[in-house]
């Protein structure tokens, strides 16, 4: 199965060499360091390239303007970073493990392993000149025929809320446990050490309407396919976010949305980066 969508000059891929990967990692620094606010190490800033040991082992989803790249240098305008439990497990781990606990992800039963394995999505991002939705779009559509391709049944990532402050998104997080927290065989668990505390900040005047209107787009976008959140927020100081853990089993994604990710590019979609 061909995981290359296209729509006119931009076209959705998996990585094809390291030229391509590490125009992903500039992307990455550009949108998450300088744009966001992520604190950079000597080394980090003077590459200007987001870097960690779990490249080397994941599969880079790009998205490429085919007319402003060059043999040398591709013009990586989107990306995702997918990870597949059979390749982490016996090496890295996921990335999402140095923040919560998978236990019961992880010990699910054979026959529920035989029907697929877990996806980790993370460091997704767009270009802040092409956040029109299309380029989500292509990326999700991409990811749909990698899901098929390898038989994924359940997708996990940490997804962010902007900022450290925990007042401030505490209604957010309040919020997604009312409303979709996972159920205990498929519930990630805040590290003790990582988590932090959010019930006290919103116990009073809590608007639930509005805690909603504040979640950053990504994450309604997981909501919409069907996703639920795991237990807790971590505080992540360096990425200057406060993160929940999302799990998405596919089975969940609705009819409507398998059929969105088949349709022709060209309207603003769930998950468009805001």
């Amino acid at each position: 199965m061909s995981l290359v969508v296209r729509s006119g000059e931009l076209e959705a891929r998996l990585a094809a060499d390291e030229r391509e990967v590490r125009a992903a990692q500039e992307l990455r620094y550009r949108v998450f360091f300088e744009e966001q606010g992520a604190i950079a190490d000597p080394r980090t800033r003077q590459r200007r390239l987001d870097v960690d040991h779990f490249d080397a082992y994941a599969d880079h989803l790009v998205v490429i303007d085919r007319s402003r790249s060059t043999l040398l240098r591709p013009a990586v305008v989107g990306c995702y970073r997918l990870l597949r439990e059979s390749v982490a497990l016996p090496t890295v781990g996921f990335y999402t493990q140095a923040e919560y606990d998978l236990g019961p992800l992880l010990l699910r039963t054979a026959e529920t392993r035989a029907r697929g394995e877990i996806l980790e999505l993370g460091r997704s991002c767009v270009d802040a000149r092409y956040r029109t939705g299309a380029v989500m779009q292509l990326m999700w559509r991409a990811i749909a025929r990698y899901l098929d391709e390898h038989r994924v049944s359940v997708m996990i990532g940490c997804a962010s809320l902007p900022g450290t402050d925990v007042a401030a998104v505490a209604a957010q997080i309040r919020w997604l446990h009312e409303h979709h927290l996972a159920p205990l065989h498929l519930r990630p668990v805040a590290l003790a050490s990582r988590r932090v505390a959010h019930e006290p900040f919103a116990a009073e005047s809590f608007d639930p309407h509005a805690a909603f209107r504040a979640l950053p787009p990504l994450v309604k976008g997981y909501l919409r396919l069907g996703a639920m959140i795991g237990e807790g927020a971590v505080l992540d100081e360096i990425f200057n976010t406060i993160d929940v853990c999302i799990v998405l089993p596919t089975d969940r994604i609705s009819a409507h949305y398998r059929r969105h990710f088949a349709a022709q590019v060209g309207e603003r979609t769930a998950t468009e980066v805001a």
